[in-house]
C-alpha cells in the first residue's frame, strides 16, 4: 500500500477570504502526488474556528474558518494530526469542536481529545486488506510548547517517551502497520536533535513502520532505518503568513517534502520524495530541478551523519548559528535602530515571554542546544 505524508498545514491568515475552489486550483499541481496514494496524512497545525481564547495568550494565534476544511477533503486527506502547539490557539472547546468537524468530513483525527486516553488513542484505517494504526504526540517542552491533555482535561497527547512507547505497545498487536506522528524539535534548524534521532530509531525497533515529524518549519532528513522509515521534519506544506501578528514565512520555511512510502506488514520503504514550495498566494508547486537537487544533496549529506558524533556537532553548530543571528536581530531591531537609550528601555519592556526566550537563546549558544 502507498501512503503519502505532507508537512505542517494551516488555512487562515493571508488565505482568509479565498474561496476553497480557488485554493484547490492553486494547489492543483501537487494534488497528483496525493492521487497515487492509497491514504494521505498531514499535520494540521492550526486551530479550527475564530471564537475562544488561546491557552497561551502571549503566543501567536494560528486559526482558520471551519469552512476552509473543505480543502482537505478536496485533497483527499484521510488522517490528520492535531498534536501540535497551535490546535489549542482558540481554546479547548474549539479544539474538541474542530476535532468533531474533521471527523464529520470523514477525516480521521489523532493526537488530541477530551482527556489523555482519547488524545493518545490509536486511529485505525483499512485498505487492501491491511489495518493501519495511527498515533500522534506533541512535545510540551519550550521548543514546541504544546498544551498537554491530562486524565481529566482536554488537550493534545504529550510526547513523553514512556507514554509513547506504552501506546505503541498497546496498539501494535491490533494493526498490520503502525504510524507515529511526532511534533517535536527546534524551529528553523535543519538537523534533528540527537535525542530525536535516538528516540525515532527506538520506535522503529519497537515495531513502528513510519515515524513522521513536524514543527521545525524546515525540511530535515528522511532515513530508512531497520524495517521502517523516519521523516524527522517535512517542513511547511501550506502555511500562510499571519500579517496582522507579524508572522511571515520566507525562503526555506516555504519548502516541504511530500513523501510517498510503500508500507506492508513487514516493512516501509521510500517510493518518492517530492520537494514542493508554497508562494505568498498559497500556490503549491514542485520546486525547480536545481533547487530540488540542492535539497536532496543536503538531506543525503546530513542523513549520513545522523546518530554519530558528527551529527551531534552539526546540530550544535546549527543551533548556535541560529541563536546568535537571532540575538543580533533582536538587539538591532529593539536597541540599535531605536537608539541605545530608547532601545534599552524598550528591550526591558519586551515582557516575560520574550525575556525568557532571550534567556533560552543565551543558554543554547553556551550549551549548544542542550536542554
Amino acid at each position: 500500500m502507498q501512503l503519502a505524508f505532507a508537512g505542517d498545514t494551516a488555512l487562515g491568515g493571508s488565505l482568509d477570504g479565498i474561496p476553497v475552489g480557488e485554493l484547490t486550483r492553486r494547489t492543483g499541481s501537487v494534488q497528483a502526488l496525493f492521487a497515487d496514494a492509497d491514504q494521505r496524512f498531514l499535520s494540521f497545525d492550526c486551530a479550527i474556528g475564530r471564537q475562544g481564547e488561546s491557552v497561551y495568550p502571549e503566543e501567536y494565534v494560528i486559526d482558520c474558518d471551519e469552512g476552509s476544511l473543505a480543502l482537505l477533503s478536496e485533497w483527499g486527506i484521510d488522517v490528520v494530526s492535531l498534536a501540535n502547539n497551535h490546535s489549542t490557539d482558540r481554546g479547548l472547546p474549539a479544539l474538541l469542536q474542530g476535532r468533531q468537524s474533521l471527523r464529520a468530513r470523514g477525516i480521521g483525527v489523532i493526537g488530541a481529545g477530551q482527556d489523555d486516553a482519547e488524545a493518545s488513542s490509536c486511529w485505525i484505517t483499512q485498505c487492501h486488506g491491511m489495518k493501519i494504526g495511527w498515533l500522534a504526540f506533541a512535545s510540551s517542552d519550550p521548543w514546541v510548547g504544546a498544551y498537554p491533555s491530562s486524565a481529566d482535561r482536554a488537550g493534545v497527547a504529550e510526547l513523553n517517551q514512556a507514554r509513547v512507547l506504552a501506546a505503541v505497545a498497546a496498539a501494535r498487536g491490533a494493526v498490520d502497520a503502525l504510524i507515529v506522528s511526532l511534533h517535536w524539535g527546534k524551529e528553523y534548524i535543519r538537523v534533528p536533535p540527537p535525542q530525536n534521532v535516538q528516540f525515532a530509531r527506538q520506535l522503529i525497533d519497537a515495531g513502528v513502520r513510519v515515524v513522521v515529524g513536524h514543527h521545525p518549519h524546515v525540511i530535515q532528513p528522511v532515513e530508512s532505518y531497520g524495517r521502517g522509515v523516519i521523516c524527522y521534519s517535512l517542513g511547511n506544506f501550506l502555511f500562510p503568513d499571519y500579517p496582522d501578528q507579524g508572522l511571515q514565512f520566507r525562503g526555506t520555511a516555504n519548502e516541504s517534502l511530500l513523501v510517498t512510502l510503500e508500507v506492508d506488514t513487514e516493512s516501509a520503504t521510500i517510493k518518492s520524495l517530492s520537494p514542493v514550495c508554497c508562494d505568498l498566494d498559497g500556490a503549491l508547486q514542485l520546486l525547480p530541478a536545481e533547487r530540488r537537487d540542492q535539497i536532496m544533496h543536503s538531506l543525503s549529506t546530513t542523513c549520513e551523519i545522523l546518530g554519530s558524533l558528527a551529527g551531534e556537532k552539526a546540530w550544535q553548530r546549527e543551533v548556535r548559528r541560529f541563536e546568535i543571528a537571532r540575538l543580533r536581530r533582536v538587539l538591532r531591531e529593539e536597541v540599535v535602530d531605536a537608539g541605545v537609550r530608547a532601545g534599552t528601555s524598550r528591550l526591558l519592556r519586551l515582557g516575560r515571554k520574550n525575556l525568557r526566550s532571550l534567556g533560552r537563546s543565551l543558554g543554547e549558544i553556551i550549551g549548544g542546544g542542550q536542554r
